[in-house]
């Protein structure tokens, strides 16, 4: 059971990111991350400014590997599409996926970002969260102050 005293870096596991940036129209994969070391993936996706007519998808994608074997789309697991056109700009998502949403065997996940119509101001992080073992790997975190 989770306590008052953890730190959100011991049991919170930063597997993916698409830093900051102004993206071109195009497809943007994360790296495939192993979701069965939790028991829940969270996406955050933040969204700036859109240039005119430009839209954004994402969609979270499962695989039985890390080099994306048998990689399929997760049911359920896609935003609406957000578009300049419908004041999408300065969006925040958020998208939950527990472990037992995925196919059995399939282990490990990715996002993936589309962008067209015109560039988009965007990041995204995933976040493995509901450690089955802890103190998590904190190699992907530049810094941590506690």
């Amino acid at each position: 059971m989770p306590s008052y005293t953890e730190e959100f870096s011991e049991v919170h596991q930063m597997v993916q990111a698409l830093h900051a940036d102004n993206r071109a129209i195009g497809v943007y994969n994360t790296g495939w991350a192993a979701a069965h070391t939790h028991h829940r993936f969270v996406v955050l996706l933040d969204v700036g400014e859109m240039a005119q007519g430009a839209t954004v998808d994402f969609v979270l994608q499962e695989a039985t590997d890390a080099l994306g074997t048998n990689a399929a789309n997760i049911a359920g697991k896609a935003i609406t599409q957000l578009t300049q056109a419908g004041g999408d700009g300065d969006d925040l998502i958020v998208m939950e996926c527990r472990m037992e949403e995925m196919t059995p065997g399939y282990d490990y996940v990715r996002g993936v970002l589309t962008i067209a119509g015109g560039a988009v101001e965007c990041a995204l992080l995933g976040i493995g969260v509901v450690a089955r073992y802890v103190p998590v790997p904190t190699g992907t975190i530049t810094e941590i102050v506690h």
